[in-house]
């Protein structure tokens, strides 16, 4: 094929299905894809992304799996994705890792094959629990005392609390005055429910301390004053906080609030990536998301000397190259 068709089928296989683009150009479909991943693996080595300060470890549900996102919580942007979250890959992972030992603080969630993997390749990483998965089992645990009431409600008023359940979840102040009503229509005919939700709210105020200090007597008087019949339906969260104490009080210790909140825009940009092309492989959706979205760059700190001169076959020596932060999210 001439050059010129070669350079088009690149470029359109990373935007469209290898059927379309086929069909587009005449060409048999694995040709296609051939080229396709020809790019992907060239663009693989080209592309070396500045190794991140604050790392940020998290999963993501992909084509019916979990797998493992990395991303630079500094700089907003995503940095890979791994196939999947088993420790021998992620460790393998952080091991080829560009000047590893300057990554300081780590964000994951409370999944014990990260912290290992971390424990062993970055022993200087100090990990912080994601604040968000913490806070979520708070709320699993009010959504069991929601459940746990359906047998004694008419099947009318099962529906109604069912429809209620989002304003229950809400943080206290973000509350309407109209919701509040119906909060309280259903706190004050169920006592327990009201002591699941308001001790849901001393856990979210406990990430309201400004010292670990404080951190550490709010959460001990947490777990001290557990509601009466409830201890069985907070242990999932007891359990863990016990076993990821020090990770999830380092968070009131590090120069800013680490967490990875905004991996959310990741889930947004692989759900489009998936959408443009049902039944690819994880590979295929890995460069698509790595290759064809914005890529955050910055110009180096250092300067070239004006009495630097360019040799032919050399080029600017390496402290003035452009660095790349990775996949940009702040626009997603």
């Amino acid at each position: 094929m001439t050059l010129r068709l070669h350079e088009y089928v690149e470029k359109e296989s990373f935007n469209h299905p290898y059927t379309f683009v086929a069909a587009q150009t005449g060409l048999d479909e694995k040709t296609v894809r051939d080229i396709f991943n020809a790019r992907a693996e060239f663009l693989g080595r080209w592309h070396r992304f500045e190794t991140p300060r604050i790392l940020g470890i998290d999963e993501l549900y992909l084509n019916k799996r979990y797998r493992c996102i990395l991303t630079n919580i500094e700089e907003r942007t995503l940095l890979d994705l791994l196939a999947t979250r088993r420790q021998d890959v992620v460790t393998n992972y952080l091991m080829k890792l560009k000047d590893r030992q300057k990554v300081e603080i780590v964000s994951m969630d409370m999944w014990n094959p990260y912290r290992a993997a971390v424990k062993a390749v970055l022993p200087q990483g100090r990990i912080v629990v994601d604040k968000f998965h913490v806070v979520r089992m708070a709320n699993d645990a009010l959504e069991r005392v929601r459940k746990g009431l359906r047998k004694e409600l008419k099947p009318s008023q099962s529906r109604t609390l069912k429809g209620d359940r989002k304003i229950l979840l809400k943080r206290a102040h973000e509350v309407s005055d109209r919701e509040r009503l119906i909060m309280e229509t259903w706190t004050g005919a169920f006592p327990q429910l009201l002591a699941a939700y308001e001790h849901k709210e001393r856990f979210y105020g406990i990430w309201d301390a400004t010292t670990r200090l404080q951190a550490e007597a709010a959460l001990d008087e947490w777990i001290a004053t557990i509601p009466k019949g409830q201890k069985e339906v907070w242990s999932d969260l007891v359990r863990a906080v016990g076993n990821w104490r020090e990770e999830t009080m380092t968070y009131f210790e590090t120069d800013m609030p680490v967490t990875n909140a905004y991996t959310e825009s990741i889930n947004r940009l692989a759900k489009d990536k998936n959408r443009e092309g049902r039944g690819y492989s994880f590979e295929v959706m890995r460069a698509r998301m790595l290759y064809t979205t914005k890529h955050k760059k910055k110009a180096p700190t250092a300067k070239v000397s004006p009495f630097y001169k360019k040799t032919i076959g050399y080029g600017l020596p390496d402290f003035a190259e452009e660095l790349n932060y990775g996949v940009d999210l702040s626009t997603i």
